[in-house]
């Protein structure tokens, strides 16, 4: 479902590897609907791969962060707001949810994935993508 495309990418080596990794993780939640719809109990797989995102995204974020940080990115502290807003949304995950309906519960997380995701690559890093590939120039 989830295919990295070049231009996705802001050629910052680091961000665009972890950018592909969180690709994978969307691609993994999205072969566990099939596998439900199938007839699967996916459901500790579900808790599993949910955990990995979590904590895929929050190095991540740190990564970016601290290239902010090293750079003095001068909109450090809205993008940090933004990274902070999607973990709440991961922290809120009802697991109650999941266990009534896993396919319902996989499609609306594999949906707020895609769209914050994809949004918050193509809008947001690209507003920092030529401040830091100039600073690391520089440096």
């Amino acid at each position: 479902m989830f295919v990295w495309q070049k231009n996705f990418e802001l050629g910052i080596e680091v961000i665009d590897e972890q950018h592909q990794k969180l690709f994978q993780i969307a691609n993994e939640i999205s072969e566990l609907i099939t596998r439900y719809a199938d007839g699967e109990d996916t459901y500790d797989e579900i808790i599993s791969v949910i955990g990995e995102l979590k904590e895929y995204t929050v190095y991540h974020f740190k990564t970016e962060e601290d290239l902010f940080l090293k750079y003095n990115y001068p909109d450090y502290t809205q993008h940090k707001k933004e990274h902070h807003v999607f973990i709440e949304h991961l922290d809120e995950v009802v697991f109650l949810d999941l266990d009534h309906n896993q396919e319902k519960f996989l499609r609306d997380l594999l949906n707020m994935i895609a769209k914050w995701v994809l949004d918050h690559i193509l809008t947001q890093d690209f507003k920092y993508k030529d401040f830091l590939l100039m600073a690391q120039n520089k440096a």
